[in-house]
């Protein structure tokens, strides 16, 4: 069996806003969530940027974390908000899967126990100063001393946090009984959680999959990683400013947290319901570069592999796609790699001089292993509305880096198929193609 799988929900928590609409109109209007920011209670740690969200914003809407002894992880917090979103979007009851009969989506409903979950996270870890506070210790001490007691701290991080929390935390919370899948493959991994939820309602074994990823690494031992593996910027050069894909004096990447989810839906299902329908899913394609932990494969082989599988599974030509939207990390390493695997693929007629190239990292930050879900709901409104966002920051353009970035400005243009790219540590690659829906 092989069906039509369409978006038919969309939800979002990021430094951008609270839902998917506010992270549109600000990626659309070039705004950046990216600020100066501390580790809290530490003063001394090297990276000064990120893009958090908006704690006493985000508790006004979705509430404090009830439980003092227990706090829940903030990824969760952020994932759950998005999933509810997504769900409600897509107009399908959230407590017992079926259509909610007030509108769009209303329809017979026939998806309980079809509606899946596939999601994307990193490393499950609570923060250990927020554990200090939870073992009733007090102090300030430096980062390399709080982040040698991790181990002891780690004792009552494991209680909390499991690899599966959030794929079955959100599918618990919101009565999905079909599978319930967590993807841990780096920057890529909300990616993959879409391809997969995408492939199974392809085949037929779901109607429905809520698909994206939540993360947060902003806290001191995954900050801590990145900061040892020398990919966060400590430049304070550029201010909020940061964040430069493709430009020459790019640093390295600016850490966000957050979430974004979508619901993905077999075409059959959605028209039985009368979902709205924002673009179809048409590929997906993976790779692995097998190369170096901490590098990409210098000629771009497995971004190139992943982008090309994810065309020819959609049955698409690469002179048919309007829009790439780039990993864009704005390190050293990848942009000039991935400038040169777009180019490999989109080579025939010269058509990579054709493509919009955006990289939405510039405003969102980095959502490690969730950035690949708010990247494709930008990729879909892209096909959707006809407009790419801009790639903030590109003032001085690295030679090596020399596509059509779309910079400092979206640019309002028809985008019938675009793709969407994650490269992640390890070599890991995934790519999505989205083309707009016709019945």
């Amino acid at each position: 069996m092989t069906r039509r799988v369409v978006v038919t929900g969309l939800g979002a928590v990021c430094g951008l806003g609270l839902d998917w609409q506010t992270m549109w109109e600000g990626l659309c209007a070039g705004r950046s969530a990216i600020r100066a920011w501390r580790l809290p209670g530490i003063e001394d740690f090297p990276v000064r940027y990120a893009a958090p969200v908006d704690d006493e914003a985000f508790a006004r809407c979705h509430g404090a974390d009830a439980d003092p002894d227990r706090p829940m992880e903030r990824r969760m917090r952020f994932g759950l908000a998005a999933a509810g979103q997504a769900l409600a979007d897509a107009g399908i009851d959230t407590g017992t899967g079926l259509g909610t009969g007030t509108g769009r989506g209303s329809g017979d409903g026939r998806l309980p126990g079809r509606v899946g979950t596939a999601v994307g996270s990193g490393v499950p870890e609570r923060d250990p100063y927020e554990l200090l506070h939870a073992l009733d210790e007090d102090g300030a001490p430096s980062w390399q001393t709080l982040y040698a007691r991790r181990a002891e701290l780690d004792r009552a991080s494991g209680l909390f946090c499991t690899n599966d929390a959030l794929a079955t935390g959100i599918a618990a919370r919101h009565r999905l009984r079909g599978p319930a899948l967590n993807f841990s493959t780096a920057c890529a991994g909300a990616t993959h959680a879409i391809g997969h939820g995408f492939r199974m309602i392809r085949r037929g074994e779901v109607d429905a999959m809520l698909v994206g990823g939540a993360d947060s690494v902003l806290n001191l031992p995954t900050m801590t990683g990145l900061h040892l593996l020398g990919a966060p910027s400590t430049s304070e050069l550029f201010g909020d400013r940061l964040c430069r894909a493709f430009d020459r004096d790019r640093s390295g990447l600016v850490a966000a947290e957050g979430a974004a989810m979508l619901v993905l839906e077999s075409e059959e299902s959605a028209r039985r319901r009368g979902a709205q329908i924002y673009a179809e899913v048409a590929g997906f394609g993976s790779s692995l570069d097998a190369y170096q932990v901490t590098a990409p494969h210098p000629e771009g082989k497995g971004a190139a592999l992943a982008m090309g599988r994810a065309l020819a599974d959609g049955a698409v030509e690469p002179g048919e796609v309007d829009c790439v939207n780039a990993h864009g990390t704005s390190t050293p390493l990848n942009d000039p790699i991935e400038t040169r695997a777009i180019k490999d693929v989109f080579a025939g007629g010269g058509h990579y001089r054709k493509l919009a190239v955006t990289a939405n990292k510039t405003m969102l930050g980095h959502l490690i292993a969730a950035a690949g879900a708010p990247e494709l709901i930008a990729t879909v409104l892209s096909v959707r509305d006809g407009i790419v966002p801009p790639t903030l920051n590109l003032e001085n353009p690295d030679p090596a880096c020399d596509l059509d970035y779309v910079p400092d400005k979206a640019r309002h243009q028809e985008v019938s198929v675009a793709v969407s790219n994650s490269f992640g540590f390890g070599g890991l690659n995934a790519s999505l193609v989205v083309r707009g829906y016709e019945h």
